[in-house]
């Protein structure tokens, strides 16, 4: 039996809209969370599911990163 070393877990969409104040995706919008939303800093709003593959960064109140990935085609992982 192999066993597969996963001591990573994945960050996945519903901890973006609970725990996130805002994220950054690979082209480098930012956008704030408000909910299942994501609002950028001219007022448009998408929804957070659209964008989620796109993100690389997501930030906390305190501004401090809480998960992230290395390339899109990686999984959003939480930062110890």
């Amino acid at each position: 039996m192999v066993r597969l070393k996963s001591n990573k877990k994945h960050f996945a969409y519903y901890d973006i809209s609970s725990q996130a104040d805002n994220v950054k995706t690979f082209e480098g919008k930012r956008y704030n969370v408000h909910g299942i939303w994501a609002v950028d800093r001219h007022g448009n709003a998408e929804k957070l599911a659209s964008i989620y593959y796109r993100i690389r960064t997501v930030k906390d109140g305190q501004f401090r990163t809480i998960a992230k990935r290395k390339n899109p085609m990686s999984e959003l992982r939480p930062v110890k």
